[in-house]
């Protein structure tokens, strides 16, 4: 099998596809040996899944809590060759590159990935994400501090620190 190029289109998922957020260990806690890993999980609709199916990758995908079919994409920082390791590239749909640093969850996108000929299994590279819409980032509300009643009358009440001897 020679290296062929495939296209999907869905939904982000815990993207880290670039240097400020790259994975730098393993589920272990261990560093990985070829540097950070860049990865992208993918939500995939019934017609996108068939396409990720046929290209002949080695990975299987899983279903998360919802029954969505999730597709991993990971790309290495330093590969043996030059040109297969570092960040994806990362791109707006119309060709020019994305500025920013986070893709949040949900977003559209479309991934490029390759499927490549090795010893045990095929492989697979991703080599492109084309950000198509972006999903609002979520607001995060500052928890509010309250000093509970407990503390409130400790505060409030004298210590009597006279030592009786």
């Amino acid at each position: 099998m020679a290296t062929r190029k495939h296209t999907i289109k869905g939904k982000a998922m815990w993207a880290k596809v670039f240097d400020s957020n790259k994975e730098l260990k393993d589920w272990q806690g261990n560093p990985h040996d070829f540097g950070g890993l860049f990865k992208i999980d993918v939500i995939l609709d019934k017609e996108n899944k068939a396409i990720y199916k046929s290209s002949g990758t080695s990975g299987k995908g899983k279903f998360d809590d919802d029954g969505n079919f999730l597709a991993t994409f990971k790309r290495k920082e330093k590969e043996r060759f030059e040109w297969a390791g570092g960040p994806p590239e990362v791109v707006n749909a119309d060709g020019s590159k994305f500025e920013g640093s986070l893709i949040p969850n949900n977003s559209d996108v479309e991934v490029e990935f390759t499927v490549y000929t090795t010893s045990m299994s095929p492989g697979t590279r991703l080599e492109k994400v084309i950000i198509h819409t972006l999903a609002e980032m979520p607001v995060r509300e500052e928890p509010k501090e309250e000093v509970p009643d407990a503390a409130k009358a400790v505060t409030a009440s004298k210590v009597n620190v006279d030592i009786p001897f």
